[in-house]
């Protein structure tokens, strides 16, 4: 019995010997697979991470950079503006001398040349110029000024009589020079740039014609200090060019002598 089943056994063994080599071979075959694609995972290269920066914020210092430039410009405009004063200022200064220098001139020339009979000559021309221009109908503001060469020249005659000869002849020629203002309307353009103040011995009595702005200067840009209605009473105290500077209420101010008259009582 025992040796039939020896017999049997044997008789499977070469089947049995084929099949579990054929099973180790598959077993070899799929590790070795395995093996290379690990290896080429290994050798596949491996991609850089990707890194993706977020902006910056502007920083507290680059604000206070564009504060400071922004305030920079503004001081820089700041000192153009005063500069241009200070020139502005020096030029009126240096053109005061010289009006000085030209009045102190014309102050000696009159001293030097001032005498009773050439003083009282030059009173009565003057008186007779004036009296023929009463004759003439002119304009409203040369009537303003027809009324101060008329108080012009009566200070000349008072400081005649006092044997002030040099006094009076500067009067004179204040007076003269309104005149030619009247008789010549170009020359008023010319009397305006080169400023000629006169200050008024006697204050002359007007009244608005119109509407009017009482200002801080001789200027349309100057500042405004009133509003003048028509037929407000001022008293005129002197004269720049076209300009009158006149007293009204404890306030004083200047106004273009166009858009005044003289009163009635003041006509010469």
């Amino acid at each position: 019995m025992e040796i039939n089943n020896m017999k049997f056994l044997f008789s499977f063994a070469p089947t049995f010997s084929t099949r579990l080599i054929n099973s180790l071979l598959t077993r070899f075959t799929l590790c070795l697979f395995t093996l290379s694609l690990i290896g080429c995972a290994f050798h596949e290269p491996v991609p850089n991470p990707i890194t993706v920066t977020a902006p910056e914020a502007p920083s507290q210092d680059e604000g206070l950079r564009k504060e400071i430039d922004r305030l920079e410009k503004i001081i820089a405009e700041k000192d153009k503006i005063i500069n241009n004063q200070n020139i502005r200022q020096e030029n009126q200064a240096q053109t005061l001398q010289k009006v000085n220098k030209e009045a102190t001139r014309t102050q000696i020339k009159l001293h030097r040349l001032a005498t009773k009979p050439s003083t009282a000559s030059a009173i009565a021309e003057t008186e007779v110029i004036l009296e023929n221009l009463k004759q003439v109908q002119i304009p409203a503001a040369d009537k303003i000024l027809q009324v101060q060469a008329h108080h012009l020249v009566e200070t000349a005659s008072v400081l005649f009589t006092q044997d002030q000869f040099a006094s009076a002849m500067n009067y004179i020629a204040q007076a003269k020079h309104l005149i030619d203002l009247i008789t010549h309307p170009g020359n008023k353009k010319t009397s305006d740039e080169n400023n000629h103040f006169f200050e008024f011995n006697t204050p002359i009595q007007l009244h608005t014609r119109t509407n009017v702005n009482l200002r801080t200067s001789p200027s349309a840009d100057a500042k405004v200090i009133s509003a003048l209605k028509k037929d407000t009473a001022v008293s005129a105290n002197a004269s720049l060019g076209s300009w009158l500077r006149v007293h009204l209420d404890q306030k004083q101010g200047w106004l273009f002598s166009a858009g005044l008259e003289a009163r009635e009582n003041n006509d010469p």
